[in-house]
């Protein structure tokens, strides 16, 4: 008996690409753009993790002045670790039946409105596992905006930009020296530093900062904002959570949420990792907060029901993101 396409050639390239598309835009998820994604060869593996005071220094009380004949100073070392991790399995489906595929007028086609709908569903679970790591306070160290910086970002008088940059040296800090490359922003927080007259007043004409002068009394788009942080703060990735689910059960009327925490906010070293994957599964990497493994990009496919009374579409990925270090990121809540 001849096999069926879907047994010889499960995976469908032309759904496979299709699945690249979504509605709303993509543009407003930012899972994968935010963390630094390995590639990693086998399903599971260790990430070996270097222990940053071997690089700190000597220690005090330690002289390495020698006198000619003497012996050189030995310097102590402190043990290294590794961690283990493993990709899951996220996938999706939906089906419609093989009559509807026939009888609908609907322009397009049916199964590739399918192969959208379940890659919008497997990319917004996607994003809320981002958003749980990185604004999960069991993850990192973590702090409200009152304790942190003694008010909140839309009280009067805030100054979001000291406020930032004095988190950056507290990151700074805690990290031995290495500067914060990343920030996560919840939308609302976000848009509010839009609205804050220290933010406002700091806008440029051409590569000139200009201050009110120059216009800073408009409220700024995202693109703007993000400029300025970049180019105050010096922190070269910027991003903001906007994307958004329904969180209704089925059949109950809709009601949606923000994936990222509104008020929310993470400063931390995410980007620039440099991983080096060995083929036995094994991972290096810089230091960071947190990282994205990745066993296999997202995939598409379709079957037929064995009674050959429905069509079914799936998409499908292989990853996961892990923390790695509390110290390499640092939460602030409640900062609205």
């Amino acid at each position: 008996m001849a096999s069926s396409y879907s047994n010889i050639h499960p995976v469908d390239e032309i759904l496979s690409s299709l699945v690249l598309e979504a509605v709303p835009s993509d543009d407003q998820l930012i899972a994968d753009k935010c963390m630094e994604t390995v590639v990693i060869p086998e399903r599971s593996g260790t990430l070996l993790i270097e222990n940053s005071r071997n690089f700190m220094g000597a220690g005090a009380g330690l002289d390495l002045e020698r006198a000619p004949g003497s012996e050189r100073q030995s310097i102590g070392g402190f043990d290294r670790s590794s961690t283990t991790f493993k990709a899951k399995i996220y996938s999706a489906r939906d089906s419609i039946a093989m009559e509807d595929i026939l009888d609908s007028q609907y322009p397009g086609s049916e199964e590739a409105r399918i192969a959208r709908k379940v890659a919008r569903v497997c990319k917004l679970a996607k994003e809320q596992r981002a958003a749980d790591l990185l604004f999960g306070t069991g993850n990192f160290n973590n702090a409200t905006s009152t304790a942190e910086f003694g008010g909140k970002f839309n009280a009067a008088g805030a100054t979001p930009l000291t406020y930032l940059d004095e988190l950056k040296d507290t990151v700074f800090a805690a990290v031995h020296g290495i500067n914060p490359d990343t920030l996560v922003f919840g939308r609302d927080l976000f848009r509010n530093i839009a609205r804050n007259s220290e933010v406002r007043g700091y806008m440029t004409v051409g590569a000139t900062p200009s201050g009110i002068a120059g216009g800073g009394d408009r409220i700024l788009n995202d693109g703007a904002v993000i400029d300025v942080l970049r180019d105050v703060l010096g922190i070269p990735n910027v991003y903001v959570g906007a994307a958004r689910r329904d969180t209704a059960v089925p059949g109950a009327t809709a009601s949606e949420a923000y994936i990222w925490t509104a008020d929310s906010l993470f400063c931390g070293v995410l980007r620039g990792a440099d991983a080096i994957v060995q083929k036995s599964g094994g991972v290096k990497a810089m230091p960071a907060a947190a990282l994205n493994f990745q066993f296999g990009g997202m995939v598409a496919g379709q079957y037929d029901s064995i009674d050959s009374i429905a069509r079914y579409v799936y998409a499908e990925e292989v990853q996961t993101f892990q923390a790695l270090d509390a110290t390499y990121g640092r939460i602030i809540t409640d900062c609205l």
